[in-house]
């Protein structure tokens, strides 16, 4: 499956180490330019250590940056009447230029308008799931992963006690 990926996430996965569970539940992981200038070109520019992680990722597991063609963001400017950030701007165009049904973010403001555009959305955290439900990581590791995104401000902590509480019944299962 296809998905088009945004700097909140990369930030969210690279804080508690994980970065690379995303090529291990998606094939192909499209990242427009804006975002990898956001994330890595700018990052690096204030030796953010994140933007280094996030660079060699997209390189050592072939993520595809991906140039969003005018076309496609004047298209998206006439399908909401909101300005967005030029990153929140080109994932959404980028989904819609690529025939992309999904969107990971987790930036809610994002999230909300891909949402009523007809996007599927996952955050880091329905990734975390999704890799306990496919056994990728145990409920421990995923508990792990869960509280770390609390203690790095990417997750609030009672939205992290119903993850924990739905991982558990996965863990069951």
């Amino acid at each position: 499956m296809s998905t088009v990926i945004d700097t909140s996430t990369l930030i969210s996965l690279v804080r508690i180490s994980y970065l690379e569970l995303i090529p291990k539940l998606r094939e192909t992981v499209l990242i427009p330019e804006e975002v990898y200038e956001e994330a890595v070109v700018t990052g690096e520019e204030k030796a953010l250590a994140d933007a280094t992680v996030i660079k060699q990722f997209i390189t050592t597991y072939g993520v595809k940056i991906t140039r969003v063609k005018d076309d496609f963001i004047q298209k998206l400017k006439g399908k909401i009447n909101k300005t967005l950030t030029k990153g929140d701007e080109a994932v959404i165009a980028l989904a819609l230029q690529e025939k992309v049904k999904e969107i990971i973010t987790d930036d809610e403001g994002l999230a909300k308008i891909a949402m009523a555009l007809g996007f599927r959305i996952k955050a880091s955290p329905d990734l975390l799931l999704e890799g306990l439900k496919d056994k990728l990581m145990s409920f421990q590791d995923f508990e792990s992963f869960i509280k770390g995104l609390v203690v790095e401000n990417r997750l609030s902590s009672i939205v992290a006690e119903l993850y924990l509480m739905e991982g558990k019944k996965n863990a069951k299962d």
